[in-house]
């Protein structure tokens, strides 16, 4: 208990010494703040206070804070006191330093002295022992820009060149190291805008269209975060359309039998580089030719021009043209003159004809001649009749055939025939087959149609004269003898005939001749069939003439005979009278 109490009296002793301790020392400091601070007042009673510079910066007159004109800067020293001191820095690095000591000393940073880029300067003031005052300073950076951005422009073929539908404008911008750098991008058309980025380079497409052949006026702008403005025209020439071509006058594939006026035609909304136009013509026999079209006429965005066709023949029609976008457009019809009838073959041949028969049966594409397509009827004696029908009736005929072609030409034919399948007739005239005529005989030979032709005539194997022009021949024979005639004849119809007729020419019989006529007729019978089968040569002419004298001789004897029997019988009779 009593050693506790001595530490608390302890601890007490030492808190009262620390307590003395303390405010010895702080009335020492008060007592030395009271002798500063009158320091201090009677200080600034004897010294000037120090005012602050005069600086004149102009506001900027670009965005973003930069100067779009170098500014020029104003700076003023106005206190008695003090000094003033400022640093200008450009872009390149280059500085400038000064002191402004004298009151209402003035300074200034020229406009030359601005670089692009960033500028910098440094303001401040200080006392008289060179202590820096910062509350009298200032820090500025100028941002200067004073150059546009460079544009430039770019298209596939260049300025002035035509397109297709649209174009790609390529664009693309500098504002070089010191420069604000690119801000927008655009493109514009009057007062429709075609595209805008933030981006320095752009590909706008280009969907307008030109008329008449006028140019399509696009701008292209750029700005940088500056201010500055650059901007760039161009002619664009834009086509949207290919040329279009006509043929006029004219229906596509069209058969006339008159003359053709035809009309080339072409229009374009712009500009026709080249128009061509030619008719190719195929005449009747296979030979082509090229009528070329030489001359055009240009009315506004239109061309046209005229081609006179006017000889038969098929005529393949054709026109192109292309503008100077590459745009090409052609158009072509054929058209058929055909100013001829068409030609019927082979019926002429058939006219005033002798056949035995008539069959027409030629390929159509032979005996119609036309180079278009035609319809075609073909009547005999006024009825249809069919291709390939054999006729066989006889007597005459009339046979009609007619076409009209594809341009209403219509060519007809007709032809009269005879149809005859009967062999020619001979007839002999006042003269009988196996007849025997005294002394001579008179007669005819002829055909019983006399538009028959005999061919020949034969009389004991000798050919007579005759002529096509006689249709009745006359003849006398005098000479003793058996003759044969052979008659040949034939018609127009190509029939043909042959006709044989034997008769005997003997002198005038005697009474007795007569009586012994049917005895002479059994001896030589065979002798007559003989000579009409074969024809008479000399040997047979000399035996015949042998046969007549032994004949003749055995007649003379038996006439005797008789006749002295007759006288013997006559006298009896009167003896006994």
């Amino acid at each position: 208990m009593g050693r506790k109490f001595k530490w608390i009296i302890i601890g007490l002793m030492i808190l009262g010494l620390s307590y003395c301790q303390l405010s010895f020392w702080g009335n020492v400091v008060s007592a030395k703040e009271e002798e500063f601070v009158d320091d201090e007042e009677s200080a600034d009673e004897n010294e000037e206070k120090i005012e602050k510079f005069q600086l004149a910066i102009p506001p900027e007159d670009g965005k973003n804070g930069y100067y779009v004109t170098r500014p020029e800067v104003e700076l003023c020293h106005v206190s008695k006191v003090g000094v003033t001191k400022y640093c200008f820095t450009d872009s390149n690095g280059q500085s400038m330093e000064g002191v402004l000591s004298q009151e209402n000393e003035k300074a200034s940073i020229e406009k030359e002295r601005f670089q692009e880029g960033k500028n910098h300067l440094s303001v401040w003031m200080e006392d008289a022992e060179g202590n820096r005052l910062e509350e009298s300073s200032v820090e500025k950076d100028f941002l200067i820009d004073t150059k546009a951005p460079t544009l430039y422009l770019q298209t596939p073929r260049g300025e002035g060149s035509w397109y297709q539908k649209e174009v790609v404008l390529k664009a693309s911008a500098e504002d070089g190291e010191q420069g604000s750098q690119i801000n927008w991008l655009s493109c514009t058309s009057g007062d429709r805008v075609l595209g805008g980025t933030s981006e320095s380079m752009a590909d706008f497409r280009i969907h307008l269209e030109s008329t008449a052949g006028e140019a399509v006026y696009v701008t292209v702008g750029v700005s940088d975060r500056a201010g500055n403005y650059t901007e760039k025209s161009c002619k664009l020439y834009i086509d949207h359309h290919s040329p279009q071509t006509m043929i006029e006058g004219i229906q596509n594939y069209m058969i006339t039998s008159q003359p053709v006026e035809v009309t080339y035609r072409v229009t374009e909304d712009n500009l026709i580089r080249k128009a061509s136009a030619c008719a190719k013509r195929k005449d009747p026999a296979g030979n082509m030719t090229v009528l070329e079209v030489t001359d055009w006429f240009e009315s506004g965005n239109e061309y046209s021009a005229k081609q006179f066709l006017t000889e038969d023949g098929i005529y393949q029609l054709g026109v192109k043209a292309a503008d100077y976008a590459g745009y090409e457009d052609n158009n072509e019809a054929q058209v058929i003159i055909d100013k001829e009838n068409p030609v019927i073959r082979y019926v002429d041949r058939l006219h005033q004809q002798y056949l035995k028969s008539f069959c027409w049966n030629y390929p159509i594409e032979e005996w119609i001649l036309d180079f278009t397509s035609y319809t075609y009827s073909v009547s005999l004696d006024g009825k249809l009749y069919h291709l390939g029908e054999e006729i066989l009736a006889e007597g005459g005929h009339i046979l009609d055939v007619k076409a009209i072609d594809s341009a209403g030409n219509i060519g007809t034919a007709k032809a009269y025939f005879v149809i005859d399948h009967t062999a020619p007739q001979v007839v002999f005239s006042n003269l009988e087959d196996e007849k025997t005529y005294e002394e001579e005989k008179d007669f005819q030979i002829t055909l019983s149609n006399q538009e028959d032709f005999i061919k020949e005539i034969r009389i004991n194997g000798e050919v007579q004269k005759t002529n096509s022009r006689s249709k009745i021949y006359q003849y006398t024979v005098q000479e003793y003898r058996n003759y044969e005639i052979i008659v040949k004849a034939y018609d127009r119809a190509g029939n043909q005939t042959t006709e044989r007729i034997s008769f005997d020419i003997v002198p005038k019989e005697t009474a007795f001749q007569k009586i012994t006529r049917p005895m002479r007729e059994k001896i030589v019978p065979s002798q007559k069939k003989e000579q009409k089968e074969n024809k008479p040569s000399v040997q047979a002419s000399f035996v015949k003439k042998l046969c007549f004298i032994g004949i003749g001789i055995l007649i003379l004897m038996i006439g005797s005979v008789m006749i002295g029997w007759a006288v013997k019988q006559r006298r009896n009779l009167k003896k006994e009278l």
